[in-house]
């Protein structure tokens, strides 16, 4: 049953009018940067024109659709019961929406990633951190599992791709659930689950052997948790007040398992992706500032994830000697900073080229560098360059890149956004691969694709299917709108002064590859947003319980 509370529009507030003013401004930045190159054929008036109306263009926007969707004739909907064969027929229809990706791709997408963390699982590689080795020590569990049942490496693939895809599966019904819980809309409930089990996007990428699927699943669960535990809550009332005589003892129990729970999310949020431990961090210190009272027992949870996640990087991966990740890897956006100065016209002293040339060959390095893809400056200074000198003077080259910046602040701007465009800027230059390029690669393992139960022509008809939609994907979408979108959830809760906390990891998540993606447009890098928008805009623009 619901309960209608308000049906007419309202004139906004001063607040309200003034809180949308940031908003404005990042649009309006977004669009005049990622056009940057047609802003330096402009003249000054011109791109104080642009930025106007931009601006103004923005605002009159957010203000228009603020004032018309908390106008609308809201609901308050009661909370569902909960009936667990719901959560397994959502379960079942999700796996069965993605088992036939499977079946035509047995035993799974195989990337060179993957390849890499196979040869590490089966001891022909050292082991590393580049990728994460928690992440590999699962991959190894599941692969060695179908390898010992089945006795060959294909089986070991397929075992590992077909948990992954249970999982997955399993994980996107438990928000379907949660949505019915809450009592979401039958309509929205519905374009839910077509999101989660119809879209190709999250069927193909389920059966993908790599990282991606398992942080976005952490994720999706950190971010709800911290919208929806308050660990320092206080416990249940007492019998007197409730007439139930162990309503005390329930409570407790349920907190310690929230408690848990929550530790055991931010520790694989922090595990299994490089940049996991800033989304956590940053995640927990907004936690922290926005309560009145300080959150004793939320700052011990953060605590303990932070110590165990000290001890796995440092004596654990040392007593297993997995190999850190090299110096050069971090390093994106300081290199692509120089470089731009360098060799796109900004004031370097000699001194500052020599210490460039240490690293790599100054008078080489301008064949190799991108300002999209930092991956061909990375790989030849590994190849032939010295990325030692950086790891045992880190001070000194963050002086260069300190102070070459202060001198040359505009090609530092135009490296970042050329490097980052893609996760904010609507309009980017290349087509986006959503997943086309994680087919089977060649392996030193015979791991071929074999398709099961379908055809030659139905795969031929699979594939003119998942490049069709992935065409149209770029044709209606981009990783620039998911940020776009994400920007006015927020927004729109700061215009209806309710909390925005369940965004922060998200946001985290953007801000981490603004200072670290070396692909400036890679679609699995956001998916963790892209997979999070029912949940998001269920608790921005749906109705509350």
């Amino acid at each position: 049953m619901a309960i209608h509370i308000q049906s007419k529009l309202y004139k906004p507030q001063k607040r309200q009018m003034l809180v949308l003013i940031p908003f404005a401004l990042f649009y309006c930045a977004a669009a005049i940067l990622g056009q940057l190159e047609k802003a330096r054929t402009l003249g000054a008036l011109q791109n104080l024109g642009r930025i106007i109306a931009w601006f103004c263009g923005s605002y009159a926007v957010l203000l228009l659709l603020c004032v018309v969707i908390s106008g609308r004739k809201e609901k308050v909907q009661r909370r569902r019961r909960g009936k667990w064969y719901l959560y397994v027929l959502f379960a079942l229809l999700c796996l069965l929406c993605y088992m036939p990706y499977y079946l035509m791709y047995y035993p799974g997408w195989l990337n060179n990633d993957a390849v890499w963390q196979i040869e590490q699982i089966l001891g022909w590689a050292p082991a590393s951190n580049h990728h994460p080795y928690f992440h590999t020590l699962i991959m190894k569990c599941f692969f060695m599992t179908g390898y010992r049942l089945f006795g060959s490496y294909m089986a070991g693939a397929a075992f590992y791709t077909f948990c992954q895809v249970l999982i997955m599966a399993m994980v996107f019904a438990f928000f379907l659930y949660w949505l019915y819980r809450r009592g979401t809309h039958w309509l929205w409930l519905t374009a839910a689950f077509l999101f989660y089990a119809a879209l190709p996007i999250n069927g193909i990428l389920t059966i993908c052997m790599g990282k991606d699927e398992f942080f976005t699943a952490a994720l999706l669960f950190f971010a709800w948790m911290t919208a929806e535990f308050d660990l320092d809550a206080g416990d249940c009332v007492q019998k007197e007040r409730t007439g139930e005589p162990h309503a005390a003892d329930r409570g407790k129990r349920k907190r310690r398992l929230q408690w848990a729970a929550y530790f055991v999310t931010g520790l694989l949020v922090c595990l299994l992706r490089s940049n996991g431990i800033f989304i956590f961090l940053g995640t927990v210190l907004a936690l922290l500032l926005v309560r009145k009272k300080f959150p004793v027992r939320t700052a011990v949870c953060a605590a303990a994830v932070l110590l165990c996640y000290m001890i796995w990087q440092g004596p654990v991966l040392r007593a297993l000697d997995v190999e850190p990740p090299d110096t050069i890897e971090s390093l994106t956006m300081p290199v692509q900073h120089i470089l731009c100065a360098y060799l796109k016209g900004g004031h370097l002293t000699e001194e500052e080229i020599e210490m460039i040339d240490r690293v790599a060959p100054a008078d080489q390095i301008g064949e190799y560098y991108n300002p999209w893809l930092f991956d061909i400056v990375k790989n030849f200074i590994r190849e032939q360059g010295n990325q030692q000198v950086i790891a045992d003077h880190m001070g000194d080259y963050f002086k260069l890149w300190l102070r070459v910046g202060l001198r040359n602040p505009f090609q530092y701007l135009v490296a970042e956004v050329r490097q980052t465009t893609g996760y904010w800027a609507m309009d980017v230059k290349d087509y986006e691969y959503v997943y086309g390029e994680y087919y089977m690669v060649d392996n030193p393992f015979g791991i071929t694709a074999d398709r099961k139960l379908f055809t030659y022509d139905n795969e031929l008809a699979m594939h003119d299917f998942l490049m069709g939609f992935q065409d149209l994907y770029n044709k209606v979408w981009s990783l620039g709108l998911n940020t776009w979108l994400m920007v006015f959830g927020i927004a729109y809760l700061a215009y209806c002064r309710r909390s925005a906390i369940i965004y922060v990891p998200f946001l985290m998540l953007l801000t981490t590859l603004l200072l670290a993606a070396p692909v400036y447009n890679e679609f699995r890098y956001a998916y963790g947003l892209f997979a999070a928008f029912p949940i998001l805009f269920a608790c921005s623009f749906g109705s509350r319980t």
